[in-house]
């Protein structure tokens, strides 16, 4: 390589350029171009910035020619390998380590230990567990010890991994709010829509945590893993987590409270987070039944801002539910199969009054005709207690698809409801979606003496009352926008329940082998971190390769996996040879982060300057 000069009206610019052969004839191209030498001579401290450029083309030589060197590797069939050698490291968290540190997650770390006694490295144990999280989830302990196979393992020892845990729990709502500040850097924040909801944790313990006295205080400190309603029907202790996430899926922020808690009340402290920290006020809420109190409802409405929550039709009084369920007055609100052209098709989807009876009879005479349409109807409803109602706007959908799945679910479980009738099994139901919640147990007894004969029968009434609400749904809202872009809206949010699965199925939040209340929070802080770097990174990957993505988006499950993926074999003293799949997926990802690691070899120096280049 050589340097090249080139005077202009504003000075005297510097390249790099080095000679080619393409198609067997010299070309020259421009390797780097540096800028003009007086900002050079600014910006590096350097006297004759002339020759700091020539130095540079030197050292950018010689680092050419190291890296183009053929590397030659001796095995030896009777030499052992080194105790705890570890030949076969991770290499995924090299994809990773980019994003964690435009995060500001570094520099957060050290806001926190500031001014402390801390002697550990805060963000390298961080680090070290989100990176290890996505890469192979399991206990801290086993963490420990799988960390050793990264490429650069981690120099703390596993009492400062639990001492930071401690430290970490009581700076969550500060790491979260730095977090989302840092992200607004990296891409836009869809978050004038945030979606909410809450799922549970289990552990594999038997007995509720106590109480405790804060010996400082005197403050009660409720017991964090109770007993409560578990989402996967287990009988153990469980922790439960509210989060927000915005319109790209991306989450915003969580709270960890009591498996014994109802989750309504989880909302509003959540909201005041957001508020005090992220500095956000001005949003639409969505939330799901079992969050949409009345009390959420108006707080919203007090703190001024809109809401979308499902609505329960049987709840309604007895008028509004047959104003829901009516045939007249429905409108289409989608229809994803633009090739199906029904009778009920029409130019201004939305405008157009249909009667629900006479199209689904039209769809008894020509199946199919309804596949994937949506329709919708508007009604107002009085909210709140006596003396103190509210009219609210309910918007009613009905989806023949969702009202043929009900009918077959419901046809499988009275199916088994009807053998538990006929064997007397009188164990009580165990959920909503139990069998046993269409059978009622009548225990007949004589002059008050224990009862002596059980009755046992389908109840055809909750059977009927079920039947005529199949494939109705409705949302309540204060917005004064289109039906249809409410309903566009929500359709959204089953998308937080994703990051659900994805925390309990591929990240292994659950079970937690954890005790103590504060490093309990701190595992979901890790998880809640490890999917957000998976949510924007997934962004990023979609947006810098569309077409690629056009057809099938790219899942968090098939990036997960690619990241796991990424491994090397080392080659002491020659650098490292890489033993993963090479596929379009690990070549964004490379170009993403900048590095290349596709080459045959990876010298150790060449290995190092990347995860230099990363942490920049």
């Amino acid at each position: 390589m050589y340097t090249r000069f080139q005077n202009t009206s504003k000075g005297t610019n510097a390249y790099i350029q080095k000679s080619v052969r393409v198609d067997g004839r010299s070309k020259t191209i421009t390797v780097k171009c540096l800028g003009l030498l007086s900002d050079i001579q600014k910006k590096h401290g350097c006297a004759d910035p002339r020759q700091w450029v020539e130095e540079l083309a030197r050292q950018m030589t010689l680092e050419e020619k190291e890296n183009n060197k053929k590397i030659t590797v001796d095995f030896s069939p009777v030499n052992a390998i080194g105790k705890d050698s570890r030949p076969l490291r991770h290499g995924g968290d090299l994809m990773l380590l980019g994003l964690y540190n435009r995060l500001g997650l570094p520099e957060i770390c050290d806001a926190i230990v500031r001014g402390s006694r801390v002697k550990y490295d805060l963000n390298a144990v961080l680090q070290t567990l989100v990176t290890s999280r996505i890469l192979f989830p399991c206990s801290k302990s086993r963490t420990m010890e799988l960390a050793k196979g990264f490429v650069k393992p981690p120099k703390f020892s596993d009492n400062d991994m639990y001492r930071a845990l401690s430290l970490l729990a009581g700076n969550i709502d500060l790491i979260q709010a730095g977090v989302y500040r840092n992200s607004l850097s990296i891409l836009p924040r869809r978050d004038k829509v945030v979606f909410y909801d809450c799922t549970n944790y289990y552990f594999e313990i038997e007995d509720n945590d106590p109480d405790v006295i804060d010996t400082g205080t005197g403050e009660i400190i409720a017991g964090l893993r109770r007993h409560g309603r578990s989402k996967e029907h287990r009988p153990n202790p469980i922790v439960q987590m509210g989060m927000f996430m915005d319109y790209d899926g991306i989450p915003l922020a969580f709270k960890i409270f009591p498996g014994n808690e109802s989750e309504q009340k989880s909302l509003q402290p959540l909201e005041e987070v957001l508020n005090r920290r992220f500095g956000m006020t001005d949003y639409v809420v969505s939330t799901d039944a079992g969050l949409a109190a009345e009390d959420n409802r108006r707080y919203n409405m007090a703190e001024g801002r809109e809401y979308i929550c499902v609505q329960s039709i049987p709840q309604l009084p007895k008028e509004d539910r047959r104003m829901c369920v009516s045939p007249e007055g429905w409108r289409v609100a989608f229809r994803k199969n633009a090739l199906h052209r029904e009778p009920v098709d029409i130019k201004n989807p939305g405008r157009e009054i249909f009667n629900l009876e006479e199209v689904i009879e039209n769809e008894a005479k020509r199946p199919g005709m309804l596949k994937d349409t949506t329709f919708y109807k508007e009604i107002i409803v009085q909210k709140g207690p006596d003396g103190s109602k509210r009219p609210e706007r309910v918007i009613v959908t009905y989806d023949h698809g969702f009202a043929l799945y009900l009918r077959h679910k419901r046809a499988e479980n009275l199916a088994r409801a009807k053998k538990i009738v006929d064997r007397k099994q009188t164990r009580s139901r165990q959920s909503q979606q139990d069998p046993r919640h269409y059978v009622t147990t009548t225990h007949k007894t004589r002059n008050g003496e224990k009862a002596i004969k059980i009755e046992m029968a389908i109840n055809t009434d909750l059977v009927a009352q079920e039947q005529a609400l199949d494939g109705f749904y409705a949302y309540g809202t204060s917005l004064d926008d289109e039906a249809v872009d409410v309903l566009r809206i929500r359709s959204f949010h089953h998308e937080i329940e994703h990051i659900f699965r994805t925390t309990k199925s591929f990240l292994d939040a659950r079970p937690v082998f954890l005790s103590r209340q504060d490093r309990i929070k701190s595992h979901f802080l890790i998880c809640f971190l490890a999917m957000v770097i998976l949510k924007i990174l997934q962004r990023q990957l979609t947006g810098a390769n569309p077409e690629c993505y056009k057809t099938e988006p790219l899942s968090i499950d098939s990036l997960i996996s690619a990241l796991r993926d990424i491994r090397f074999a080392h080659l002491p003293g020659s650098g490292y040879l890489p033993m993963f799949n090479r596929t379009d997926l690990t070549d964004q990802l490379q170009d993403l982060a900048g590095v290349n690691i596709s080459t045959q070899i990876i010298p150790t120096r060449t290995m190092t300057a990347n995860y230099r280049n990363v942490k920049v």
